[in-house]
């Protein structure tokens, strides 16, 4: 049952991610496809910390130190050693691998807030390491530059080459298909995981970690597994925004970008694979409506997660299940409401 459910699931996310691809062809603007390119790499970062926090139950807040790990692994390479980013993206995954193992190790024998206080931590250990970094570090021309850039972040550091590749006017659509790249494999990923045998682990651990343990699991072993796995995808992000953008900096590690990106787990649905993405759509539909009025924009953000935990807590993901639940043929229970799927938040 189990492997139909998968194979389901997965030819349900193939033609999603297959429907989202032609999209440039619909987009009105290049600036509709380039906040396009951004919300996907930002359903990326959220899809992976949804498996931490919503599947394995694990209450890690510093998922964007790992996508800065990514990020920063790119422009570094390509700033000092001029290597492509598509050949430092491996290399970005890892960086964000090693950042989250390093919060998963000192997580290890924590629970609840002081997993939360640990991994802030973390990342505003990173954010002032890289803020108050202002010693000269190279010489170009009469400015001086420090290693990571300090506040003003780095920048000429190489993209991914696409304005020779297929012109100018086709950069915003390449930009776009490899955020989406992005997004689609490491939902993929999710997806196998939730329903392997690591996943029911994972789910396990969240529900009731003593009684996972009495059951022989592992639970410092699947803890770093999740970590790991997690911090690898997140880093791939973090490297492809940075390509991407071009421009990479500190503010990914501030507060509000955050709480935006927790906001979306929230309104799509923790602990449901699908509930990043429909977060992210939610609150990419709300960004734009309120684009010109930029003062209400973050009370906006903060009315519709109000509205969402007071009318719907199991998040979009969970409320529309029971649209489906006539259709378990076609969707495989994807936003249903059935435990053995994604769980419960």
């Amino acid at each position: 049952m189990s492997n139909d459910r998968l194979r389901k699931d997965i030819f349900v996310a193939v033609a999603v991610f297959a429907g989202l691809a032609v999209l440039p062809l619909a987009a009105p603007s290049s600036y509709v496809l380039g906040q396009a390119t951004l919300f996907l790499i930002w359903a990326a970062v959220v899809t992976q910390w949804n498996l931490v926090l919503g599947v394995a139950g694990i209450l890690s807040i510093g998922q964007m130190a790992l996508f800065a790990a990514g990020g920063y692994a790119v422009a570094l390479l390509g700033l000092y050693f001029s290597i492509s980013p598509w050949w430092s993206l491996p290399i970005a995954g890892l960086a964000g691998m090693a950042v989250s193992l390093l919060m998963g190790s000192a997580t290890l024998r924590l629970r609840g807030a002081y997993v939360v206080v640990v991994t802030l931590a973390i990342a505003m250990v990173m954010y002032q390491l890289i803020v108050t970094d202002v010693e000269c570090f190279r010489k170009l021309e009469i400015a001086c530059y420090s290693l990571t850039g300090g506040a003003r972040g780095l920048a000429r550091f190489g993209d991914f080459g696409f304005t020779k590749l297929f012109g100018y006017k086709l950069v915003a659509t390449a930009d776009y298909l490899l955020a989406l790249a992005c997004l689609a494999l490491g939902t993929l990923f999710a997806i196998v995981v939730v329903h392997s045998p690591y996943g029911r682990a994972f789910q396990a651990m969240r529900d009731n970690e003593v009684c996972a343990a009495a059951r022989g699991i592992g639970v410092a072993k699947y803890q770093l597994i999740v970590f790991a796995a997690a911090g690898f995808f997140t880093g791939l992000a973090g490297g492809v925004y940075a390509g991407v953008m071009k421009t990479f900096g500190p503010q990914v590690l501030e507060l509000p970008t955050l709480l935006f990106l927790l906001s979306m787990m929230v309104v799509g649905g923790r602990g449901r694979v699908w509930g990043p993405i429909l977060g992210t759509i939610a609150l990419a539909v709300v960004d734009e409506s309120f684009r010109d009025l930029a003062q209400w924009r973050n009370t906006s953000y903060a009315l519709v997660l109000i509205l969402i935990l007071l009318f719907m807590p199991e998040g979009l993901a969970g409320r529309l299940g029971w649209l489906l639940t006539d259709l378990p043929s076609r969707f495989g229970g994807l936003f249903g409401t059935r435990k053995s799927t994604w769980g419960q938040p």
